[in-house]
């Protein structure tokens, strides 16, 4: 293998080491729960449309070319919006690295090691990239730069330098920061699921005609129209200081990562005073910002349920007083009760707190019919101190296995451990057999 810098499974600490295979396995369970989603279910339908091929899609009896399996598992992971968040970055990082290194590793036959260290590498470089680039009008950077991240795992599994990374990144240069992908939010369209699985074909496109010597324009990073022009800095830059992997949360709530702190918060008042008839409103505090705008209005049915809500923190709220909860089964169970949406009027989001660079905490109060007033307060929860554990982590597992109709969802999660755990050591042919673990369950045609 050529000697490389790009960042490696054995460079890291244990902790870290342990923090990707709980990305890893939270993005396959998540991709369990995704085979169940009807979107999910029309765009795998698509793909499908389009040839088959030698790449299992896992969940999935798909076999799909490498580029549309890529996309088949994004849109999996990132069908609930429930994948993980980088909270300063602002980028879900499994759902565009993980399918980009499994097809990878898969067409070209490598081991479990040379899987890990194209997803360390990958997260390293989503991240950093949209930490140097910043937030851009219009542009979910998950979307905007993940053809370069994945372009960037897939030479990495198979076996490139550094030059060689950078050239599959260059030639991945040419869908980056596209501008108005954002408006797929605002419009409340289902799109957005699919924009990174879109990035990560296109990414391991890019690869693909890198490793066979195809050259991409040298100053895709620093030069004139660079995506960060007349900096100082290589590919290799990118790489260096602190692992990104600290700064990466799962999510504990399936619902846009700027709701988190407000449902973790009104969570605590719920189990104070969960008679959803004693409460007359709730008033929920957020930072200022555009960000916090999307998840902060009136909750409004727009005609598309599913994001509506994930993107309503007042929808989320009235969920948990409405149901007891707020989790997976709660979208598939409860989307588009009339009486959540009722619910949702006494909520009341107010822009108040300091306007942070990176996602914050948020204050909820709950005014009560006796004229009593609650608070909680919360911080972001999955991240750093607040990391979902594998206790805590499994119960989130068995949760997607149950909503994607598989049987034994404790034993299923138990199988999955034992694949992150097995994964640095598995030569090829045993990750091949690993990968057929992922039983594939048919998708309900939509009606």
């Amino acid at each position: 293998m050529p000697e490389s810098m790009t960042a490696r499974w054995e460079s890291l600490d244990a902790d870290r080491q342990e923090a990707y295979r709980s990305l890893v396995v939270d993005a396959l369970g998540l991709a369990a729960a995704g085979a169940a989603n009807e979107d999910a279910g029309r765009v795998l339908d698509g793909l499908a449309s389009l040839g088959a091929g030698e790449v299992p899609v896992p969940w999935t009896d798909l076999r799909l070319a490498a580029p549309q399996a890529a996309s088949a598992f994004s849109t999996l992971v990132h069908a609930w919006d429930f994948d993980d968040t980088h909270d300063e970055a602002v980028v879900h990082t499994a759902t565009v690295v993980l399918p980009a290194a499994y097809v990878a590793a898969l067409t070209a036959g490598t081991g479990g090691r040379a899987l890990l260290d194209g997803v360390v590498t990958g997260v390293q470089v989503l991240s950093r990239l949209s930490g140097l680039v910043g937030p851009r009008t219009g542009v979910i950077r998950t979307a905007g730069l993940g053809s370069l991240a994945a372009a960037a795992t897939a030479a990495t599994v198979w076996g490139a330098d550094d030059a060689g990374v950078a050239n599959a990144m260059a030639l991945a240069v040419g869908p980056a920061l596209a501008p108005t992908t954002r408006q797929a939010v605002v419009d409340g369209s289902v799109a957005k699921r699919l924009q990174p699985g879109l990035m990560a074909a296109y990414g391991v496109t890019a690869a693909g005609l890198a490793r066979a010597g195809v050259v991409g324009p040298a100053g895709w990073l620093t030069g004139t129209y660079g995506l960060v022009p007349g900096a100082e800095l290589a590919y290799a830059g990118l790489l260096g200081g602190t692992p990104e992997i600290d700064v990466v949360a799962l999510k504990p709530y399936p619902a846009c990562r700027y709701t988190h702190a407000a449902v973790a918060a009104a969570e605590q008042l719920h189990a104070r005073r969960p008679d959803p008839g004693t409460v007359e409103r709730v008033v929920v505090h957020v930072p200022a910002g555009d960000s916090y705008r999307l998840v902060s209005r009136a909750y409004e049915d727009r005609g598309a349920p599913l994001v509506d809500a994930q993107f309503s923190i007042p929808w989320q709220v009235a969920a948990l007083w409405c149901t007891g909860a707020y989790d997976l089964t709660t979208l598939t169970d409860h989307l588009g009760d009339p009486a959540i949406a009722a619910w949702a009027a006494r909520v009341q989001v107010h822009q108040d707190l300091p306007e942070a660079s990176a996602m914050s905490g948020a204050r909820v109060e709950v005014h009560t019919t006796d004229g009593a007033v609650e608070t909680a307060e919360a911080a972001m929860p999955g991240a750093g101190e607040h990391r979902l554990d594998r206790v805590t982590l499994g119960r989130k597992l068995r949760a997607c296995l149950t909503v994607g109709g598989h049987a034994d969802p404790e034993r299923r999660t138990s199988d999955l451990w034992a694949l992150a755990d097995e994964l640095p050591a598995l030569d090829p042919a045993g990750l091949a057999d690993a990968m057929h673990r992922l039983q594939p369950v048919r998708l309900a045609q939509p009606a």
